[in-house]
Parts: structure tokens; sequence; C-alpha cells
């Protein structure tokens, strides 16, 4: 029998994010929004949860993609940006962590094991993407000295704060990871640009204009890595984020329909509400097993794909359905900035592609 029964490490982590996430982040996250920024001071909360240096720990015991997934939810319940400020260093991380050279773990995961936050990210998605993630058109062409890398990568979170980028580009035919240094010549970030939701992230393009690497700015070096278990590790980590701004969204509108009062009696006692909060919890449940049996496969090292897949498209799928409802359920006050839950709406649409930009 399959069992998720958290540990009671899991257990302590996971009340220790929540609170902090509901009593420090939920009350910032309106203004971080208006201001289109995520403040210094909320990005060293997030920092001091240990969730990011746990992936630059040289203890492998320390990193758990279950547990991560956990953590992710509970910052998205507060703000799904905020939770992206996490996934982003994480997914980074993550894959120096278990598919870098000895040289390229030495040299890289010392620097995010301070106390103060520190960004970099995985950079997949491009402005032509449409919706496959595997139509990369970002080359690196093998040179004498090492590989010239030419493209341009889209919607990367916090592009302006981060010190790397982890590209993935073609490279004789086969998809390749390169770690590039955001101060080499060649690599221009763009200025931010207006989204619908995530605004606080401040995401932009990223070009990459015949940058000169060395063979190290491989990942792996000569051995390579896995590029779709990098693309498998996002999605995982962005089904948990949905998951979390679904929680998000029903922990607001249970108690308004308990208390709103339409035609004598309250609306969650009406046949057709109750039936789609019911239906609420249902689906954010399977969207949460689905996405820890994803993140369990990646933590086993097994073959996580088809269930990453089915993880990120049903969360997808869901979220959007939960969201919509819960802007239905709050009438003409659900458009209001008055409520949150727009908010939720406007981030769950465009968490719901941005694949490709993080990971646990």
């Amino acid at each position: 029998m399959i069992s998720f029964e958290l540990t009671d490490e899991q257990k302590l982590a996971q009340s220790m994010v929540r609170d902090m996430a509901l009593t420090a982040l939920r009350p910032a996250a309106r203004d971080a929004d208006d201001r289109e920024a995520i403040p210094s001071s909320i990005l060293d909360e997030i920092w001091s949860t240990g969730i990011v240096q746990s992936q630059a720990d040289a203890d492998q015991g320390a990193r758990s993609a279950t547990l991560n997934a956990i953590l992710l939810e509970e910052l998205a319940v507060a703000d799904a940006s905020f939770a992206i400020a996490a996934a982003a260093p994480i997914g980074f991380l993550s894959a120096i962590a278990t598919q870098g050279s000895p040289a390229q773990k030495k040299n890289l995961l010392p620097l995010f094991a301070g106390d103060k936050y520190r960004c970099a990210a995985v950079a997949i998605m491009e402005p032509d993407f449409g919706f496959d993630v595997s139509t990369i058109r970002t080359t690196a062409t093998k040179t004498r000295d090492g590989y010239r890398l030419s493209g341009i990568k889209g919607l990367v979170p916090l592009a302006g704060q981060c010190s790397h980028f982890l590209v993935v580009a073609q490279c004789d035919g086969a998809s390749e990871a390169f770690i590039v240094d955001r101060d080499i010549r060649g690599v221009t970030v763009g200025e931010k640009k207006p989204n619908v939701g995530l605004r606080a992230l401040a995401m932009a393009t990223v070009s990459f204009k015949d940058v000169d690497l060395k063979p190290a700015a491989r990942l792996g070096e000569g051995a390579g890595c896995d590029v779709q278990r990098i693309v498998d590790s996002a999605r995982t980590a962005l089904s948990a984020i949905m998951i979390g701004t679904s929680r998000a969204v029903m922990e607001f509108v249970m108690p308004y329909t308990k208390e709103r009062v339409v035609h004598g009696d309250a609306l969650a006692k009406k046949q057709t509400i109750a039936f789609r909060l019911a239906d609420m919890r249902i689906e954010t449940d399977a969207m949460r097993w689905m996405t820890w049996k994803a993140a369990s496969i990646l933590e086993q090292g097994g073959d996580a794909t088809r269930q990453a897949q089915l993880a990120y498209t049903y969360a997808g799928e869901q979220a959007m359905w939960i969201a919509d409802e819960g802007v239905q359920m709050l009438g003409g006050h659900g458009y209001l900035r008055d409520n949150p839950v727009e908010m939720w709406y406007r981030d769950t649409r465009t968490v719901s592609v941005l694949e490709g930009a993080i990971g646990v």
C-alpha cells in the first residue's frame, strides 16, 4: 500500500513554514504585487526557512524533493510569487547537487550556503515556446576552447537578481545544460515586463549572444546531464505551488460562503455551492498525492517523467478550475482587489504556463 504519511521531521518543517508564511508572508503579498517587486526583507524571511540552503548541503540526506514539495505548497498558500522565489534557486542548486561534476559542486554550492538570499535560476522557456518544452532554439556550438552559446530565454524569475543561470540548449542534436555566470560577456538581462500574474517576480528575458564558455560550464562536464530530470523537477515544483494557490482559494471561500447569507440561507447550505466546495477539497487532495508521488520518485532517483507530467497537467487544469470557482462564489466581490482571490486567480493562470523555470 502506498502511504504518504508525513514523518515527524516533515511535520515540524511544514508547521514552521506554514506559521511563517501566514504571519509574515501573506500580509506582504498584496503590496509586493502592487509594487511589482519582492522586498529584500521578505526574501531573507524565505531564506531563513533553510529550504534553499539544504540543496547546497554536502550531506545528500539533507536534500529531499518530497520535503521541498511540501514546503513550496505552504509558501504558495501565502503567495505564489514568494514560493517561486524559493523554487528558482532550489531548481538551480538541485541540478548542480544531483548532476554536477565534483568541481561544479565544490565551486557553486558553497556560494548559496550563507544567511542572505541569493538567486539563481534554470532557464528553459523561450519567447516563442508555445507550450512545448521540447522546442528549444538556444544552441551551444562546440569550439576549440569549449562552447559558444546563443539564444534567448524568457520568463526568468527574478532575472535581475540572479548570479547564475542554468541554460538548456541544443548541442550536437541533444539537449544539454550549461552553467552561465550572469556577468560573463554576451549575457544581457532585459527589463522586467508587466505580467497579469506573479507580478512581484519581476520576470524578464535573458539574452545570450555568442557567449564563450569553458568545457567546465557544461553541467556534469564530460559526463553530461539528464535534462529531462530537470524538466521533471520543474513540473513537480510547479504542481506543488498550484496546490498551494488552490488551498488559499479554498480556505478563503469556505468561511465566506458560510457567513454570506442569500435569500435567507448561507451560501454554503445551497446544494450547488456545497458540492463545489467538496469538489475543491477532493481535487486539491488529488493534486497533492500526484505531486508527492512524482517528488518521491525523483528523490529515489527513478524515472519521474510520466508522473511529473501527469501531476503538472492535472494541477494546471484543476487549479484554474478552483481559482475560477473561487471568483464565482464571491460574486461581484471576486473581481475586487479588496479580496485576494482575484490575485490568486491571476497568479494561478501564470504559474500554469511557467514550465521549466524552477525545480524541487
